[in-house]
């Protein structure tokens, strides 16, 4: 990817920081108004600066230190600081993650079963850090910023289905249904625990040690939420097109694994996890439309209505 000015700057903000110019600088691709720009400063030294114009890095540096103080792995956070020349004026500085992203690895990999296990622990240990307030995390990493878990996804569903209807994409009988199944769900919703969540997890965003598995970093924390701890395992690499195969091939295991260690009903969590796997093919229908995502997570979601 060409390095922009944005990114030009980013760079240079490690070199100010550090003290010293970087061998190598490369712009990572990225999301939206997001610059992420992966600098070699030496052998031993790789880092990470990100900045974005639609999310605060000093409050995913906040939640980074939160997790990583209830022992799931993280990265290294080496600096955080202000430059109104790159997107959003503040910017974070990480060490790079040790091993190769799962996504990497293979899901069919031998080692994937010890990675999943893992995983069903740092999501147990995350899920026990419990904030007040709901939805997006406040700039401190102390709350929520909603007054309730239905508030934040009755509003994203919301906005998901009024993009899909400006554009004809979807029958006005589907976006009236599920409008009608989220305010039927929202009782359900509120009465979940209220606890940190990544919110966005996929399989690259999971480091591990490509030779046993084991997990050694989970990044990106900029989409982070406080709500129903049953959301993350759904949204768990659940964020791709709908003819995605990762989620049927690493839930089941993942799943399992968290249930062992956090026993639920067997019955609430079926139809939780059903109504989130909704609430995201909804979602996904709307952020995918220019991927060409739509009709496939629409007809997905319909089939979840039945």
């Amino acid at each position: 990817m060409e390095m922009s000015p944005e990114h030009h700057r980013a760079a240079e903000v490690v070199a100010e920081f550090l003290g010293t110019k970087p061998s190598s600088t490369r712009a990572l691709l990225t999301w939206g108004p997001t610059v992420v720009v992966e600098a070699n400063v030496d052998d031993n030294l790789t880092v990470f600066v990100k900045a974005g114009a639609n999310q605060n890095v000093h409050t995913e540096a906040a939640v980074m230190e939160r997790v990583r103080a209830a022992g799931v792995p993280t990265v290294d956070i080496l600096g955080v600081g202000n430059d109104e020349r790159i997107p959003g004026g503040r910017w974070m500085i990480t060490r790079a993650a040790a091993g190769k992203t799962l996504q990497e690895v293979g899901r069919t990999a031998p080692t994937v079963t010890r990675t999943l296990d893992e995983l069903a622990e740092y999501y147990t240990l995350l899920h026990q850090i419990a904030l007040p307030g709901s939805g997006p995390v406040a700039d401190d990493a102390r709350r929520g910023t909603l007054v309730s878990w239905s508030q934040w996804q009755q509003g994203t569903v919301d906005e998901a289905l009024d993009s899909l209807t400006r554009t004809d994409e979807v029958p006005a009988e589907f976006v009236s249904r599920a409008r009608q199944l989220c305010r039927a769900f929202a009782a359900d919703l509120d009465r979940a625990p209220g606890v940190v969540l990544h919110a966005d997890l996929g399989d690259g965003e999971v480091h591990v040690d490509p030779a046993t598995g084991a997990v050694t970093a989970i990044v990106d924390w900029g989409a982070a939420l406080v709500g129903d701890p049953l959301y993350d395992l759904v949204r768990f690499v659940g964020g791709g097109h709908a003819g995605d195969e990762r989620p049927a091939e690493l839930h089941p295991t993942l799943h399992a694994r968290y249930f062992a260690r956090n026993p639920h009903g067997a019955e609430h969590a079926r139809r939780m996890l059903k109504f989130y796997r909704f609430h995201i093919c909804v979602v996904e229908a709307a952020w995918g439309a220019d991927l060409g995502w739509t009709a496939g997570h629409v007809a997905w979601a319909q089939q979840l209505l039945r």
